[in-house]
């Protein structure tokens, strides 16, 4: 029976919960029968990401060998978003859970503080200013459209891993709600780097650094949110705004 969870909505009044209460927030997490799989869900998700780095990157190296580049590519990325992001997530909140992580936040929109808003919009300025504002005349109806549904798929599956479950699992522990799961969304970029270099300022190591200040900032968002409801959005927007559809539009015709 997947772990029953009431994902990042905030600890308002009681809440009735089929085997596991998770509030974040300071919310506690007591259960009765359930405490041995809360644990082992909770130790679950801290061995998840070197496992994950590790398989993914010999994924990207072994499927581009097998099966060419793109096609390889791809297919390791179906593989990471399938598995890693949208499998094991139901698996360790349930399918209900999943779909609570993406609740109405609370406080609302209107009441969020600025630093708050702050960490959900200034991810946008980069893939605005330096990719989409001076390559959108030139790019065609087709890759935008591929670049949104890109950006939706990415922003929603990564924001379910690297966002709701870790700070629903650990919503007391900043280290790993926030900063060990930040740090590995940045690392996990190295796998598809190694297989398709950066072509960014800085290479690598800076796309690796970007992307662990952006976890960072949508994890503090979803803290204070208690949904990641607005940072899904923002992560859909700044990859849309990135026109990564262009490259695949470009593979696959």
């Amino acid at each position: 029976m997947p772990l029953a969870a009431d994902s990042l909505h905030g600890n308002r009044g009681p809440r009735s919960m089929s085997r596991v209460q998770v509030e974040v927030g300071g919310g506690k997490a007591p259960t009765s029968l359930g405490d041995d799989r809360f644990r082992l869900r909770k130790w679950t998700m801290v061995a998840v990401p070197p496992v994950l780095l590790v398989t993914m990157y010999g994924a990207f190296q072994e499927l581009t060998v097998q099966y060419g580049f793109p096609l390889g590519y791809l297919l390791a990325f179906s593989l990471y978003w399938g598995l890693w992001c949208v499998a094991l997530p139901v698996a360790v909140l349930g399918t209900r859970g999943v779909l609570g992580l993406f609740r109405s936040p609370q406080p609302q929109t209107a009441q969020l503080g600025i630093a708050t808003h702050c960490a959900l919009w200034w991810p946008l300025a980069a893939p605005l200013v330096f990719v989409f504002l001076p390559h959108v005349t030139s790019t065609s109806a087709t890759v935008i459209v591929a670049s949104v549904v890109l950006g939706m798929v990415i922003g929603i599956t990564e924001e379910v891993l690297w966002r709701g479950v870790y700070v629903t699992l650990f919503a007391d522990n900043v280290w790993l709600n926030t900063v060990y799961p930040s740090l590995s969304f940045g690392l996990w970029h190295l796998c598809p780097l190694s297989v398709a270099p950066s072509r960014h300022p800085g290479g690598g190591p800076a796309f690796v650094g970007y992307a662990f200040v952006l976890g960072l900032s949508y994890a503090y968002a979803a803290r204070r949110t208690r949904s990641i409801a607005w940072s899904t959005v923002s992560h859909c927007v700044h990859d849309a705004l990135g026109l990564g559809g262009l490259a695949y539009v470009t593979w696959l015709t």
